[in-house]
């Protein structure tokens, strides 16, 4: 059975990973995350409604229903350590000056600092694919007056829930750390715990995160299946990660899974952060011009390892990547599997402060099969974002999300290939379900 899930707990297992000071792009199992967001985007299934809320402040709930195509639901709670969206002092209250804002708006967003001085859009791009999310606190539109001396950042986050969820999510924000002390720090106390339950799936699925230290993080998962045929599967991973190089260690019950992965930056780890953070501060024209022609990029090199002795099998990969973001962003990587002769090539590229491309080539040397997939992101206002796919051999894949409030509306559609124009007409009788597919309304409420 198909199922649409909701955004809102990989939403909170983002902020988390912020909140605790963790890189999500340090590794090598987001190594192509970026052109994925683009290119690798689901669609809803069917009808489906969800619903997220904070119970607590260290406790979260969610509900999903899907009515079309058949009925099913799931209910889940996630636990954490801290508060994901908590309070955030303000000194004095005041009035947030236009300077102000526009500063808060350059470092959101380096692409919209032209924007910002000729009064054009400036409302930030930000994370499903996932990537880290980067919470606005401002509604750039709006000259805000602050007449508490804390703001609950859920408030604010509801301002700009889009942002948080799809749009963007081909960013990766390496700096994380925070400047104010006691913000953003790790300790081997915190901690993650999500459960869910889908009844008419009969199982149960969860997850326990832990950090042991600053750069190491353990996670368990674990999933269940009641029935005629029940199952207990379960997972193992310990994660390093470092600014210059990160680790991951996998174990699994299924087909007794083990693998290894790494990730090696070269260069001046640092440099691409600092070279941001002084264009994204800099208000002369000249110093920002400077600082696009000395572009700092980031040069990483990574791979992975497994085995499954069940199948007595394995698999090897390896790739490279550069990234640089200044002005916009863009990104080539290359990954090669020898043992399946697989090559597949990528390239991202940020057109506009709102639009961003991605495309990908894979070729396999032993059966010379090959497939090329291009995809957009458009970010149309503040509150809506179109996604758009082509693959030769997947067909078109079409998404748009419309933020009302503190709702999420998406629609997808999912066509076909090589449907338009090559059938008979016999063939064009059998009507629209030749053509679609599939085809989807979601709609999310956070509370």
């Amino acid at each position: 059975m198909v199922y649409t899930t909701s955004d809102y707990f990989p939403l909170l297992v983002r902020q988390f990973h912020k909140e605790t000071n963790w890189n999500e792009c340090n590794s090598y199992a987001t190594f192509r995350r970026s052109s994925g967001a683009i290119l690798d985007f689901g669609i809803p299934y069917g009808l489906s409604v969800s619903t997220g809320r904070s119970v607590g402040s260290h406790l979260n709930s969610q509900l999903v229903f899907s009515m079309v195509p058949g009925a099913a639901s799931s209910i889940g709670y996630l636990a954490a350590s801290r508060p994901l969206f908590a309070t955030q002092p303000i000194a004095d209250a005041e009035t947030v000056t236009a300077a102000d804002k526009t500063k808060s708006e350059k470092q959101l967003d380096p692409g919209f600092a032209s924007s910002a001085k000729t009064g054009g859009l400036t409302t930030a791009q930000q994370t499903y694919s996932d990537i880290i999310s980067n919470p606005a606190l401002t509604d750039p539109k709006e000259i805000l007056t602050v007449e508490q001396t804390q703001l609950p950042k859920d408030t604010l986050d509801a301002q700009n829930l889009l942002q948080h969820i799809r749009a963007g999510a081909w960013r990766c924000d390496w700096n994380t750390r925070n400047e104010t002390q006691g913000v953003g720090s790790s300790s081997s106390s915190d901690y993650l715990m999500v459960a869910q339950m889908y009844p008419s799936l009969a199982s149960i699925t969860g997850s326990y995160v832990t950090r042991r230290s600053a750069i190491s993080e353990v996670m368990v998962s674990g999933v269940s299946v009641a029935g005629v045929h029940p199952d207990f599967q379960l997972v193992v991973q310990h994660f390093i990660n470092q600014p210059r190089w990160s680790s991951e260690a996998t174990f699994g019950t299924n087909g007794r899974l083990a693998g290894l992965r790494g990730l090696y930056n070269f260069g001046e780890v640092e440099a691409p952060y600092a070279t941001g953070r002084t264009y994204n501060d800099s208000d002369s024209q000249q110093m920002q011009r400077a600082l696009r022609e000395d572009v700092f990029g980031r040069l990483s090199v990574g791979g992975e390892v497994y085995f499954g002795a069940q199948e007595a099998s394995g698999g090897i990969s390896a790739g490279i990547r550069y990234r640089h973001e200044q002005p916009l962003l863009s990104e080539l990587t290359c990954v090669l599997n020898p043992i399946m002769g697989h090559t597949s090539l990528t390239w991202t590229r940020q057109l506009q402060p709102r639009v961003c491309a991605a495309a990908r080539y894979d070729f396999n040397a032993f059966s010379l099969s090959s497939e090329l997939a291009v995809g957009v992101e458009w970010q149309l206002d503040h509150s809506s974002i179109a996604k758009m796919r082509w693959s030769d051999s997947q067909g078109l894949r079409c998404l748009v999300d419309t933020r009302f409030s503190n709702m999420v509306f998406s629609m997808g559609l999912d066509l076909r290939p090589k449907t338009i124009g090559t059938e008979s007409v016999a063939e064009a009788s059998l009507g629209i379900k030749r053509l679609v597919r599939s085809f989807g309304l979601q709609l999310q409420w956070f509370l």
